[in-house]
């Protein structure tokens, strides 16, 4: 049974259509890439997954269980993790104490006994911290652990927001744009992490990302979207290889401008490397 199916996904904004009919699948471990152009309705696909938004047709469900109606906190009860585009976090608290705060849901003691000081909540902070500082050391972000989360590097900051979604538990992590703000040897490192998310624990992924090498070198399988329709599907090395969506990315004006022979006689193909090369 999937983890998350979409199916027959529509939604309108005006006299925009965001989603056309979308239809996606996301099995137990793998790693699925989301990507497209600009405006494509990558983001508005994750927001009808996590509840921000109700398409209009269509239903998404999660391990069988129609979701569609459900609101975003209680997805996340369900193991909906999530980053944003936006990296959205308690700015004026330090790093450790971004991590803990994710964790409210598996605190262990109520308000009360926080104000009050009890045995069980210190108990409780102890381990939120315990787990947070595993976190840390997970992302390689042992350094910042004190640091106010308004002082880091955006490439710090996308990492810290990847832990506090890793904190909730997630049965499924759901990450905009990861990658952006970092560069080649951070994203590299990143996909890494991923991969080892998934070999060690198990968890099963759905990203939006740009950044085509990596999307290569950690995604199972790939779909792409375009004008809210999807254009493609398959396997990364079958996507790089599928004319319409090279066309999407590189444009098509300029084959126009090309010979037509020199244009038929040569592949065109997106830089994504192979799995072997990343």
């Amino acid at each position: 049974m999937p983890v998350l199916e979409l199916t027959d996904l529509c939604i309108r904004f005006g006299g925009l259509q965001a989603l056309d009919s979308l239809s996606m699948t996301v099995e137990e471990w793998e790693i699925v890439g989301l990507i497209g152009p600009n405006g494509a309705g990558k983001t508005t696909a994750f927001n009808c997954i996590t509840g921000f938004y109700r398409p209009d047709t269509g239903r998404v469900f999660h391990r069988g269980r129609d979701i569609t109606g459900m609101s975003p906190h209680r997805r996340v009860a369900l193991g909906f993790g999530r980053t944003f585009q936006n990296v959205g976090m308690i700015k004026s608290a330090s790093a450790l104490d971004n991590l803990k705060a994710a964790q409210h849901i598996h605190a262990g003691y109520s308000a009360l006994s926080g104000i009050l000081g009890t045995p069980q909540a210190i108990d409780g902070e102890r381990a939120l911290t315990f787990r947070a500082e595993a976190l840390l050391d997970f992302l390689g972000l042992r350094d910042i652990r004190d640091s106010i989360v308004s002082s880091l590097p955006y490439g710090q900051l996308k990492l810290l927001e990847l832990g506090c979604a890793l904190a909730t538990d997630p049965d499924i992590l759901l990450l905009d744009e990861p990658s952006s703000g970092m560069g080649p040897e951070e994203s590299a490192d990143l996909g890494r992490r991923l991969l080892d998310l998934r070999d060690q624990v198990g968890l099963t992924m759905l990203l939006i990302e740009h950044h085509v090498p990596l999307v290569s070198s950690v995604c199972d399988y790939v779909y792409v979207l375009n004008f809210g329709s999807l254009l493609a599907e398959g396997e990364p090395f079958e996507i790089q290889r599928h004319p319409k969506v090279v066309e999407a990315y590189l444009g098509g004006s300029s084959r126009s401008r090309e010979k037509k022979g020199r244009a038929e006689d040569e592949t065109r193909e997106l830089p994504l490397p192979s799995k072997a090369e990343a």
